[in-house]
């Protein structure tokens, strides 16, 4: 199996950046990915690098393009950098360390494959520090966690969380707010115990926006104003729970705006069901995956993720801690309800170090998975996990049937899959994550290790998308499922899914000596037994006897087909003859209908009726039909001769008008003036011939 199948190992990037990284013993995240964009911190030069991880770049075009970009802070960066965390908007990188948190501004992005200022290979980027002084005169402050604000509308806002009990908002290089989220922690004086009660925050996350209560309220207000004709009140407030863990295990929300400096804090919030050994004596890291209601994850040392949702309380409670007497905190409008606990493999050990005592455990690290909201990944020292949280998606069913009769049951438990190993072995040498990113079209993960190896792995996006039906054979197998059982396919799933997997072992054991050596193989053959090769001898006798039965049922429908192919001739032989006796009474109706008919026309003739009159009768309507037969002849004959003479007259009068001959306007002239001349002199002469018979006498 190949551990880079992106080949990123063979980038000019991961080249520098494996040749400047030092050797460390604990977990970090130096990579950051943006959709094509992947980020990787150079603690050598002390500087960002960036290449377009999609770009395709041949051995003949590396020389040619931009193999990665350099990013130059304007100001020196002298604090250790151990998380690179790029903004929502991919516009700022928060670089930040234990003693410290930097923020570098991207330049714009244009050219063919868009790279920051059309591929430039080295820019110089602004870079501010946020509140150097304050860590410079108080070198017992650390920074616990840097996160973006999901609502900033410029895409700046960042929180840290000091280990101090304190939030600190920033907006650009601007402090905005400072948000008190548990008891002081002082260098010299009596809270430097806190400590040792875990009482110091360890890790936060942001929930899903809530409308506040006291917005509620005005809301009530504006109402009743508006009814009475008053001015309405203020507009709603929108505030953003903060979830806080400390490293007790216990967990305060902070109920806050972006625009406000007054906060709500709330806690310790109450867990259920309540256990006798709590649930997070060793609590590292938390997560929020924005479900309805919001998902908690809670991650310990030891190996523990405790899943759980965070619901609204039926009634307000207040709690009560004695190390908080001076901070004002206000009854908890939220329960936390753990649904399981999912214990992770941290490393794999041989058979003699199995024992309670020889357990390992090192900080727990969560990360979101932007691509599938019901999974995430767990990195620490000893590798990698990736975590499948099942009862998310029976919650959005739920929530999406529109069946009043459907019922809530969140009975499917989580996947945790054991991707690489990093340890193998008891020995104290670690070999940590040192950066984590998730890539996008395609899906797969990038880690860089301490060893400074690079792994690259896909990912399947869904897995349900693989074997999952449409919808409506969805259904109907599950109506199916409800008359028949389970069935076959869903038995082999069951048989063949496991507790624990074979992971990828990134370290090549060239320093283990042959008894680890031969307790790794020792171990690894009993998981292959245990989890592959036993499941697969169960698979096996389940198809065995799945076999014998279909080879019954197959003979029991060869019999019954053989008796069908019998009854089906018996009743072809039935259906012939009943054909051949219906043919034979169809005969003899007829022949009885002609019969029928003779005797009524004999009947008729006997009748004792005048015959002679209604023979005269029928003769009179006989001559009356064949002379109606005849004038209709004539009548058409008529109509055929008036159409021919009418198409002659017609063609007659288009030829006179072709044969009419059209003098000369001049002639006709010429012959209108003599004819009119003729008729005056034929007129006088006619004139004179009346008076000369006037004068004779005639």
């Amino acid at each position: 199996m190949s551990l880079d199948c992106f080949e990123l190992s063979k980038t000019k990037l991961f080249e520098k950046i494996c040749n400047g990284l030092s050797i460390v013993q604990k977990t970090q995240n130096l990579l950051d990915c943006s959709d094509d964009l992947l980020f990787a911190w150079d603690a050598n030069e002390c500087c960002l690098l960036v290449m377009n991880w999609r770009s395709p770049l041949t051995v003949a075009e590396q020389d040619a393009k931009v193999n990665y970009q350099t990013l130059v802070p304007s100001i020196p960066i002298i604090l250790d950098v151990d998380r690179v965390t790029v903004s929502n908007e991919c516009s700022l990188v928060a670089l930040s360390g234990p003693c410290g948190v930097c923020i570098l501004e991207l330049p714009r992005r244009w050219g063919l494959d868009g790279y920051f200022m059309d591929g430039k290979k080295q820019i110089t980027c602004r870079t501010y520090c946020l509140d150097s002084l304050l860590f410079q005169n108080n070198n017992h402050l650390e920074v616990r966690q840097v996160r973006w604000h999901p609502n900033s509308v410029s895409d700046s806002t960042l929180l840290v969380l000091l280990n101090n009990n304190t939030i600190r908002m920033y907006n650009h290089s601007k402090l905005r707010h400072v948000w008190q989220v548990g008891p002081l922690t002082m260098k010299n004086g009596a809270n430097t115990s806190l400590t040792d009660f875990g009482e110091v925050a360890v890790d936060f996350d942001i929930a899903p926006a809530k409308k506040s209560r006291c917005a509620a309220n005005e809301t009530t207000l504006n109402q009743r104003n508006k009814t009475l004709g008053g001015k309405p009140a203020k507009q709603e407030k929108i505030e953003w729970p903060i979830v806080v863990l400390r490293e007790n295990g216990n967990i305060y929300i902070v109920l806050t705006s972006l625009d406000s400096d007054i906060t709500r804090l709330q806690g310790p919030i109450t867990i259920t069901p309540q256990k006798m050994d709590n649930y997070g004596l060793e609590s590292c890291s938390i997560m929020i995956i924005p479900s309805l209601p919001p998902t908690i994850v809670i991650a310990e040392s030891n190996g523990k993720l405790h899943h759980a949702l965070l619901m609204d309380a039926e009634a307000a409670e207040h709690s009560f801690n004695e190390v908080d007497d001076f901070i004002l905190i206000e009854p908890a409008e939220f329960v936390i309800h753990v649904l399981e606990t999912v214990e992770l493999e941290l490393g794999l050990s041989g058979a003699s170090n199995t024992g309670p005592k020889d357990t390992y455990s090192c900080p727990i690290y969560l990360k979101k998975d932007i691509i599938n909201e019901l999974r995430y990944f767990a990195y620490h020292n000893a590798g990698l996990h990736v975590v499948t949280v099942n009862f998310i998606s029976e919650l959005q069913r739920y929530l999406d049937s529109e069946s009043e009769e459907d019922r809530l049951e969140l009975a499917a438990s989580s996947k945790a899959e054991y991707i690489l190993c990093t340890k193998i072995d008891s020995a104290e040498q670690i070999n940590a994550v040192c950066g984590i990113a998730q890539l996008q079209l395609p899906a797969g993960v990038v880690l860089l290790l301490g060893n400074r190896a690079v792994i690259s792995l896909k990912l399947v996006i869904d897995a349900q998308l693989l074997v999952a039906p449409s919808d409506k054979k969805h259904r109907a197998c599950d109506v199916d499922q409800q008359e028949s059982g389970p069935s076959f396919l869903d038995k082999i799933k069951t048989l063949l899914q496991r507790n624990v997997n074979q992971p990828i072992l990134a370290n090549k054991m060239s320093s283990a000596s042959p008894h680890e050596g031969y307790e790794l193989l020792n171990q690894a053959i009993e998981v292959l037994r245990e989890q592959y090769l036993k499941r697969h001898v169960l698979v096996r006798a389940e198809f065995a006897k799945h076999i014998n039965q279909i080879i019954l049922k197959k003979e029991q429908q060869l019999r019954e087909i053989q008796d069908l192919e019998h009854e089906r001739e018996i009743i072809s032989e039935g259906a012939h003859k009943l054909a051949e006796r219906f043919e034979e009474i169809s005969d003899n109706q007829e022949l009885l209908v002609r019969k029928c008919h003779s005797l009524m026309q004999k009947a008729n003739n006997a009748l004792p009726n005048s015959v002679v009159a209604e023979r005269e009768f029928s003769q009179e309507v006989e001559r009356i039909h064949k002379t109606t037969k005849s004038m209709a002849a004539e009548l058409d004959k008529a109509k055929k001769t008036l159409n021919k003479q009418r198409y002659h007259i017609a063609n007659s009068q288009e030829e006179l008008k072709k044969d009419v001959y059209k003098l000369p306007e001049k002639q006709h002239r010429t012959i209108t003036e003599i004819l009119t001349q003729l008729a005056g002199e034929i007129e006088r002469q006619i004139t004179d011939a009346k008076r000369i018979n006037k004068i004779v006498g005639v």
